[in-house]
């Protein structure tokens, strides 16, 4: 049985299959193995690690403990009672015909991004006034519509991930203020900040930044410091708010204190760092990265409702959760008739019932012509039984996405 425990209640001959914190998967760390010594335990305190998991039938086992399948089935039944609530969602336009601007805005924002990191890299101030226009340009956007953007935020290049993950979480950021309802300036200094969040990336090494193994103890130390790299590009390129360096210095805090650069916690971290906090680890953990697999939306943010509380703000982490919907834009469902579809719109009015476009037939294993099918429709007897990994069937999301 795998099992979630208290740190304090590691000893050796157990058998670690996880960490219950394992978002920032920079770290690379050994996550998995049978404790040998007290020192190897307190290696892994020394890593700010206050919960794991074990596998009973590999170790030895514990009384303490919460068991996975307990831990599976409250977020089941979070997402489901979360599922019950209006979606945060105003469309004032179609996603068809939002679609274009969206692209236009996605692909300036790419450029802009790719050229002020190459400034960056080489000690030269960003052009801040043009990502103003782009902050500006992604509210407009989600205001307008925000299933363009976000189904554009799921197609992913192979070896792009710095870049699209700097637009993905300004993306992201948009999305969740826009749902917190909060004022256009709080808003643009956000969504400004989380555009440049990662741009500090640029200054670690290569070989660090893009290690396929383990990194060393001192290789994670010089990761952790591109936060600080970014606040310092940051506040040298131009007269910007206190807020928007905040989402790029802090979005690697945590509520228990076991973050970074400062070890902030609880409400010393800033509301910007905290919203910024919970678009960062979605967009991390459903990306493709050369040391971590991407794992499917629903998953996500069922992965990230185990994490709040300690790490993560519950209340932010479920407006985010009501604004993107249980199945989000770019999801790929299993439907009652066993034909996979990927979510293309939100339902405003129920999560559970989202426009799809229907792609593959799982029972006998082949692509089919696709159909757009409202799962809201009266009678329609389509509906969505479960999320899945298109890893799983062979299917490249890109190819169906936009």
């Amino acid at each position: 049985m795998i099992k979630r425990i208290p740190i304090s209640c590691l000893t050796p001959g157990m058998y670690v299959s996880g960490f219950h914190w394992d978002q920032d998967v920079e770290s690379s760390y050994q996550k998995e193995g049978r404790i040998p010594d007290l020192k190897t335990i307190e290696l892994i305190k020394k890593r700010g690690v206050k919960e794991l998991f074990i596998d009973t039938e590999r170790g030895i086992d514990v009384d303490a403990g919460v068991s996975q399948e307990e831990i599976e089935h409250e977020g089941e039944e979070t997402l489901a009672r979360y599922a019950e609530e209006s979606p945060v969602l105003e469309k004032k336009v179609s996603t068809t015909e939002e679609l274009e601007k969206a692209r236009k805005v996605h692909s300036r924002a790419k450029g802009m991004v790719e050229t002020a990191m190459q400034r960056a890299l080489h000690g030269e101030d960003v052009d801040i006034d043009g990502f103003k226009e782009v902050a500006n340009d992604f509210i407009d956007s989600v205001s307008r519509n925000q299933n363009a953007l976000a189904c554009l935020s799921r197609i992913r290049e192979k070896d792009a991930y710095l870049l699209e993950h700097s637009i993905n979480v300004g993306v992201l950021m948009s999305i969740l203020g826009k749902a917190m309802k909060l004022d256009r300036q709080a808003l643009f200094e956000y969504v400004l900040g989380a555009i440049l969040h990662d741009i500090g990336k640029i200054l670690i090494p290569d070989e660090v930044l893009h290690k396929p193994g383990r990194l060393t103890e001192e290789e994670f130390g010089l990761m952790k410091k591109h936060s600080t790299f970014s606040r310092d590009i940051l506040v040298k390129s131009g007269d910007l708010s206190e807020a928007t360096i905040n989402v790029a210095y802090q979005h690697h805090e945590r509520l228990d204190g076991t973050g970074y650069p400062q070890g902030l916690n609880g409400d010393a971290i800033s509301l910007e760092a905290k919203m910024a906090a919970v678009v960062d680890v979605y967009d991390a953990i459903t990306a493709d990265r050369c040391y971590h697999k991407g794992i499917p939306p629903t998953l996500a943010l069922k992965r990230m409702l185990e994490w709040t509380g300690s790490h993560l703000d519950k209340e932010i982490l479920h407006t985010f959760i009501c604004a993107m919907g249980i199945y989000p834009v770019g999801s790929l469902v299993e439907l009652t008739s066993g034909k996979l579809a990927v979510v293309s719109e939100i339902n405003s009015k129920d999560q559970k019932q989202p426009l799809v476009k229907v792609i593959y037939n799982s029972k006998f294993k082949r692509f089919i012509n696709i159909e757009t099918l409202d799962l809201s429709r009266k009678g329609l007897g389509e509906q969505i039984v479960r999320p899945v990994d298109p890893n799983n069937y062979g299917i490249n999301l890109n190819d169906f996405l936009a």
